[in-house]
């Protein structure tokens, strides 16, 4: 009778047991970001443009992030303005260039340099703003995001070298389904397709971004959750002409003794932008199932899991059957690597093959895509698997030392592309080719569809002197798609 009456017990609560259990999943959110690029150093009113914003969202204890440029901040303490540096460091403070728009901007500078002198060029230029911004405001960037249209690969290499662990901006130069993504080995977030959003200043502008956004809020919720971006700049809530625009369009680069101020709106206008903003801000600081986000707080959020324990046997059987089919990011159990980790944790699996015995643990280390393009290669052939495996061994030496994937792999004295070496290694170990005879395979990087193509339309930043385009700067960029991979939102799958 006992027995009897415990099981009735345990029936009779399975149902609220299981209720309960339900109750306590997380519940999926939407985060938004509010991101305002701070860099109209001419205008006056700019300054206090910026400290107006950055008071509402203190004043509603939230913060929003100040992309913020290097000339910018050197302005503001010339001109003893610590109450607008008061009122953005109470927010997050992330980078913004040195000039801005004072020509070479970061893309003309780096569009003919190698790989390696790009990086050291845009070091040197853009770390000089970067320190002013550290000494004004105290603090190191949360992020950064390229001037206008401005964009360059070799500014990853930089946000690495300086500590700054995400690339906020919106540009079409790389796109990954319109979420965010890590290239570089940066966390990345540019286009978000409806995601990325901004009201305008009447009324009808107001309902209208409310209402998007609204849906957009909904589709996350459905999806688990996500990030939406939201971007202005403080000068125009005061102008009606952007300050570069005016000065510095088409490759003018006229010396600061004739740099023009911008034409103001009137203050009625001036209320109405601020106004409309306001409204937009409540509407969305007081919905549902909503977290306001700041730059430096977006990581936590995606962090990269292939580095939080080592791949297994299985992990790397699994990347090289997707290597057989196609050469990009490959999703694991709950974790993505990158062509070039997929390339590296096969090259480990077959130099360390004892018989043909393969390792069970893997560790993964980051490299760069390729510096250049190679202009000689073999595309066909057979190799011993003794040299096979010290080519491996070779290429894991290389990224150690370089922290960079070769442009070639040399295999018994012959050149072969990082793409054809890694889908012949995906072969040996997917087939389990005993380590006789390796014929040679051929392979092309699938990732690199996620990096526009060099066309006009990618260069139509009205500060761009006229016709400008960047052929070999997206041509590196390209090879810089073997890191490319999806951003998983922490708590998914």
């Amino acid at each position: 009778m006992k027995k009897t009456s415990c099981l009735i017990a345990f029936v009779i609560m399975l149902p609220f047991a299981t209720w309960s259990l339900a109750a306590a999943a997380p519940k999926p959110l939407v985060y938004v970001t509010f991101w305002f690029d701070t860099e109209d150093f001419i205008l006056p009113e700019a300054d206090d443009a910026a400290k107006r914003l950055a008071e509402m969202f203190s004043e509603r204890r939230v913060k929003a992030t100040f992309k913020i440029v290097g000339e910018k901040a050197r302005v503001l303490e010339e001109r003893g303005r610590d109450d607008v540096i008061g009122a953005l460091a109470a927010n997050d403070v992330a980078y913004h260039s040195t000039y801005h728009s004072i020509h070479p901007t970061p893309a003309e500078y780096t569009r003919d340099l190698d790989w390696h002198e790009g990086v050291s060029e845009f070091i040197r230029r853009e770390g000089a703003g970067l320190e002013t911004l550290r000494r004004v405001f105290g603090v190191n960037a949360s992020c950064y995001g390229q001037p206008g249209g401005s964009w360059t690969p070799q500014s990853y290499a930089a946000c690495r070298a300086w500590g700054v662990p995400l690339y906020l901006d919106a540009t079409s130069h790389v796109n990954v389904n319109d979420r965010p993504f890590w290239y570089g080995g940066v966390l990345t977030i540019l286009g978000l397709g409806d995601a990325v959003q901004r009201t305008g200043w009447t009324d009808d502008d107001l309902k209208e971004a409310c209402a998007k956004f609204d849906r957009v809020h909904e589709r996350l919720m459905r999806e688990g959750g996500g990030i939406v971006s939201i971007y202005y700049h403080p000068c125009e809530f005061v102008h009606r002409q952007f300050w570069d625009a005016v000065n510095f369009a088409g490759g003018a680069n006229p010396p600061r003794s004739q740099w023009k101020l911008p034409p103001l709106k009137s203050v009625a206008e001036q209320e109405q932008a601020f106004g409309a903003f306001e409204s937009y801000l409540d509407h969305i600081v007081n919905h549902p199932d909503v977290r306001l986000v700041t730059a430096r707080q977006i990581p936590s959020l995606y962090p990269d899991r292939v580095y939080s324990r080592p791949l297994m046997r299985s992990d790397v059987l699994a990347v090289a059957r997707a290597f057989q089919e196609r050469l990009s990011y490959v999703a694991l159990d709950g974790r993505i690597v990158s062509a070039a980790e997929g390339l590296l944790a096969l090259a480990h699996a077959v130099a360390r093959l004892d018989g043909d015995s393969q390792p069970e643990e893997i560790a993964l280390e980051f490299a760069y895509g390729p510096a250049c393009l190679p202009r000689r290669f073999v595309t066909e052939g057979t190799f011993s698997g003794e040299a096979v495996r010290q080519a491996a061994g070779e290429l894991l030496e290389t990224v150690q030392a370089t922290e960079q994937l070769p442009s070639i792999v040399w295999v018994a004295g012959q050149p072969l592309r990082p793409e054809d070496f890694a889908v012949t290694l995906a072969s040996l170990v997917a087939e389990e080719h005993p380590l006789g005879t390796v014929p040679m395979r051929q392979g092309e990087l699938a990732a690199k569809r996620y990096v526009a193509d060099n066309a006009p339309g990618l260069w139509g930043w009205v500060i761009f002197p006229e016709g400008f385009d960047a052929p070999r700067m997206m041509e590196l960029a390209k090879l810089q798609a073997w890191t490319i991979k999806p951003a998983a939102l922490r708590g998914s799958n």
